[in-house]
């Protein structure tokens, strides 16, 4: 025991503790989304069709490029007839969060260690705010997530890193 003690941060409280632990099952995660794209569909919802209400390409507009050009299917009253269902969750997609949670997981095992310098803090701090966002944004905005366990064990996570995070901004940081 001592010598896995020896890796862990040294603890003022518990909060480096849960930040490393999180971060060890965030590398795993990272390495899930490189490996298979299984655990990403249960979160994501796959059912997309074109975006019938986009203008037709002309010389200044191409609807393949807008960010809107697909639409999910439990967002519009899917009459597009023989309209076909594409899957958003792509290897490249997978591969792109699979990166975003390693530096999420590598900022939070250097902050685990290091929560008494203000700028650390401040940046993990962040990247529960951009998590609980970006998983918010999926669901309540653009659809592309269930809400379900796949999706609450994130909301859980940041929020609790960040209600933790700022209740004890003065217990960890120094001046």
């Amino acid at each position: 025991m001592d010598d896995l003690r020896a890796y862990l941060p040294p603890a003022k409280g518990y909060l480096p503790y849960y930040m490393f632990g999180l971060s060890i099952l965030a590398v795993g995660n990272s390495l899930q989304n490189y490996l298979t794209l299984h655990y990403s569909r249960r979160l994501y919802n796959g059912q997309f069709v074109p975006n019938s209400s986009l203008p037709k390409k002309t010389a200044s507009f191409d609807p393949e490029d807008s960010t809107r050009k697909l639409v999910s299917t439990s967002a519009t009253t899917f009459s597009s007839k023989g309209a076909r269902t594409q899957d958003q969750v792509t290897p490249l997609a997978a591969r792109l969060f699979g990166t975003y949670t390693l530096i999420s997981a590598i900022v939070r095992i250097y902050a685990s260690y290091n929560l008494h310098l203000a700028p650390v803090y401040n940046i993990a701090l962040w990247t529960y705010a951009v998590a609980l966002v970006h998983f918010g944004s999926e669901w309540a905005i653009y659809r592309s997530a269930r809400l379900g366990a796949p999706i609450l064990f994130p909301f859980f996570f940041a929020s609790v890193g960040i209600v933790w995070m700022v209740s004890q901004y003065n217990f960890y940081v120094e001046a």
